[in-house]
């Protein structure tokens, strides 16, 4: 117990913040922690990621969704595309291979594919409503590799986490929850990925956590409450 205490992070430092759960849940979690690190309410200032870190007060966060959201999400997953359209052989330190090798093995398509499909934003896609061999099924989610490039766009590091708490009854680490934006008794943080590490010292990072429940992964919002401790919890990692 005491070391995952001391190899985990208290949540109560984040306010932490859920978005629509479609398969653009990366790009919008992106969204709203873009508009929260920067602190013009101009779009076209937002979009240029201007005075990154100077950030937005607490409770003027885009929320579960909005026009605003929308709208920053479908540019990010843009941005990300004509990235990897001009950089396909860029080499991704956390795998030692290239992103056109990287969407092959964790998107199953090859990078022409990738580029095509992806051109269609994410949370256009209803797979509820697609027959199972519809090619649109590919559903243009999140991976490492879109971290990867949304990293290398705005010169940041993103850190993962995911949630877990400690079952003393079982003497054993469980997956923990997180509801109405609140995590329950006994949750804490664990870094589970560390994206552009170089930046670490010298950009705030993008908090995101990635839960998976019935198979479905999803990602949620962290915003630090208090900036002036964002050195503290990057040496926990």
């Amino acid at each position: 117990m005491e070391e995952f205490i001391q190899t985990t992070i208290d949540p109560e430092l984040f306010k932490i913040e859920d978005v629509t759960g479609d398969n653009a849940c990366f790009y919008r979690a992106v969204a709203n922690f873009t508009y929260f690190a920067t602190p013009s309410d101009k779009l076209n200032q937002i979009k240029r990621f201007y005075n990154w870190g100077n950030v937005k007060d607490l409770e003027k966060t885009l929320g579960h969704y909005s026009e605003t959201q929308e709208n920053l999400a479908r540019f990010i997953q843009k941005k990300i595309v004509s990235y990897i359209k001009n950089n396909p052989k860029e080499v991704i330190p956390q795998t030692g291979t290239s992103i056109e090798n990287s969407i092959d093995i964790v998107h199953e398509l090859t990078l022409d594919e990738y580029l095509d499909y992806y051109k269609l934003f994410a949370g256009d896609i209803d797979i509820d409503q697609l027959d199972l061999d519809d090619e649109f099924i590919v559903d243009r989610w999140g991976s490492f590799i879109e971290q990867h490039v949304i990293s290398e766009i705005i010169k940041c590091p993103i850190i993962v986490f995911n949630t877990q708490r400690y079952d003393t009854k079982h003497n054993k680490l469980v997956n923990g929850k997180i509801t109405h934006n609140k995590a329950e008794k006994g949750v804490r943080l664990r870094v589970s990925a560390v994206i552009g590490e170089k930046y670490l010292h010298t950009k705030m990072p993008i908090f995101i956590i990635w839960r998976e429940y019935l198979n479905n992964g999803h990602y949620l919002v962290c915003y630090p409450k208090d900036t002036n401790k964002i050195s503290e919890i990057i040496t926990r990692i």
